[in-house]
């Protein structure tokens, strides 16, 4: 299993000799950059001879998918331009989870506001399958937002839009402030990617927290053949980014 970092663009050169296999940055920082800026970020990208075969942060947190008048036609603008980019990236998958973005708006049901999210999730697999892209929707806790956080939610939404380029992630963090039994990993017949970091604070794990093994268990129980990414913050990613992916690594094979 490959080890990287979701690190923001201006993180690429921490990156370079952090000990990780790959970086994940957001699509939605991707987006929003200028013609030239993604230009001159590509070529740093090839120069570095960094992977990005995965990417977080599909939306913006300012493109509210779930207010009714928010137009197909302004998520399918938005996203043309994003697929396009991560594919010159080199990018194969990309994950949702975009909390604010995905919120349910004060007036809506549950239900109404879960069906409104699986049309949108089934424009953004039909889209990114035309650029042979897949999409991980992530499960967030209940800070960050009030749609899909729990591993069940997001399998039953990809159940409901039933493509195949709409998959689930797995992300520790969320398992854990939820207190979600991480059995549900293989309850729900297994995931295409995963993040980690901290239970507490967050960050990017220096030292084994006991629950990591079970983690690591439950994703190999169900022949997990995916990457980790390690979402997490971490002031100084040259000194403990090596460290960092080592411990995940030794983790991972003692599992």
């Amino acid at each position: 299993m490959k080890i990287g970092f979701c690190a923001k663009p201006g993180q690429l050169s921490d990156m370079i000799n952090a000990g990780y296999d790959y970086m994940e940055p957001p699509v939605n920082a991707i987006a929003a950059m200028t013609p030239e800026d993604f230009e001159d970020f590509a070529r740093k990208v090839k120069e570095a001879k960094l992977s990005t075969p995965s990417f977080n942060l599909l939306f913006p947190k300012t493109l509210s998918l779930l207010k009714r008048e928010t137009r197909d036609s302004e998520i399918a603008d938005y996203l043309s331009l994003a697929f396009e980019r991560v594919r010159r990236l080199g990018g194969s998958l990309v994950v949702f989870g975009s909390g604010k973005s995905r919120n349910r708006p004060d007036g809506i049901s549950y239900g109404e506001a879960f069906l409104r999210l699986a049309d949108v999730c089934r424009m953004a697999a039909q889209m990114a399958e035309q650029h042979g892209l897949t999409i991980a929707i992530e499960a967030l806790n209940r800070t960050e937002t009030n749609m899909i956080c729990s591993l069940p939610e997001a399998a039953d939404l990809a159940a409901v839009v039933s493509h195949p380029c709409l998959k689930v992630l797995a992300d520790y963090y969320h398992i854990r402030k939820e207190f979600e039994p991480i059995e549900e990993i293989i309850r729900i017949g297994g995931v295409i990617h995963a993040h980690i970091a901290t239970e507490e604070g967050r960050l990017a794990p220096v030292s084994e927290e006991p629950a990591f093994s079970d983690f690591f268990k439950a994703l190999k129980q169900t022949g997990y053949e995916g990457n980790l990414s390690v979402e997490g913050k971490c002031e100084h990613l040259g000194e403990s980014g090596p460290f960092t992916a080592a411990l995940l690594r030794k983790l991972w094979e003692e599992a």
